[in-house]
């Protein structure tokens, strides 16, 4: 059965902690989890000129600074996340590496963080950390909602699921694990698959030739996937850029949650691996990746 025991919650006291806070509450009820709230401080000198020059006097004293984190880290969601085993710990450092040290040391089962977007331009970025998170974990990590296109915020109830996959052999355990993680939250599965396009192609309008190429080689590596999963599901497939099917596969599904196959995230084969930055950018709903 796919559980969640410990999850790991970063926090930074913005207002997207807060946002987040009542999806952690749902995830950590709904799989009956520890929650553990970390906050990273990263402090830097002031002054300017060279390093013998620069005064240091207001970074002498850390153990100060980070006492007044910590204090504020005690009072951190304490309403929103009531009711829940919350343990509160504060580290010193960058952000980034501390989660990742203390996922893997902790050996954390799921890492849910804020992505920060928002704005005219802010939702084009993933923020900084989310970004190095993803690039660097193996365990699973839910990110928010980076967009407000979405169709739903409700955070306590699962009804459908929408699994995106590359049809690649590679994407089996993914397929699997979001058949028996659906299966086991009593959630309608829907699988797509994007086909190489510059921009979304309607239905009819492609050229006869090249449509029905593409959609046979899809076929028949869809079909080596699904025999390699073990699995015979209806799946989706779409013309266009991935992170745009995608998205538009989950608003007409109206998913309550993406699930895709983060793996080594920079790794220059698979299209849907190298594009899921912007797969979590435009998801209108959260993003799990495995």
């Amino acid at each position: 059965m796919i559980t969640f025991k410990r999850i790991l919650f970063p926090v930074d006291f913005s207002k997207q902690d807060h946002e987040a806070a009542p999806f952690v509450k749902a995830m950590a009820e709904r799989f009956h989890s520890e929650v553990i709230l970390l906050h990273a401080a990263e402090f830097f000198p002031l002054g300017y000129g060279t390093p013998d020059a620069i005064v240091l006097e207001p970074m002498m004293d850390l153990e100060s600074l980070m006492n007044v984190r910590r204090e504020q880290l005690d009072q951190h969601l304490s309403a929103d996340l009531a009711g829940l085993c919350v343990r509160r710990t504060a580290e010193l450092g960058d952000p980034a590496r501390e989660i990742a040290k203390y996922a893997r040391e902790q050996k954390i089962d799921l890492i849910m963080m804020p992505t920060h977007g928002y704005g005219p331009f802010r939702r084009f970025l993933l923020g900084s950390v989310t970004a190095k998170v993803l690039h660097d974990m193996d365990c699973p990590v839910w990110t928010g909602v980076h967009t407000d296109q979405l169709w739903s915020q409700n955070h306590d109830r699962w009804r459908r699921f929408l699994c995106a996959v590359d049809a690649d052999p590679r994407d089996a355990p993914l397929l699997r694990w979001a058949v028996q993680f659906s299966a086991e939250q009593k959630a309608e599965l829907q699988v797509v698959h994007a086909l190489p396009a510059a921009e979304p192609i309607p239905p009819g309008q492609e050229p006869a030739s090249l449509r029905g190429f593409l959609l046979d080689t899809a076929e028949q590596r869809i079909a080596n996937l699904q025999s390699e999963a073990g699995t015979e599901l209806d799946i989706l497939l779409r013309f266009g850029r991935v992170e745009n099917v995608v998205r538009d596969a989950a608003l007409a599904h109206e998913a309550d949650l993406v699930l895709i196959g983060r793996g080594v995230i920079h790794r220059t084969l698979g299209r849907l691996r190298t594009a899921a930055y912007a797969i979590i950018r435009e998801a209108p709903c959260p993003v799990i990746s495995i």
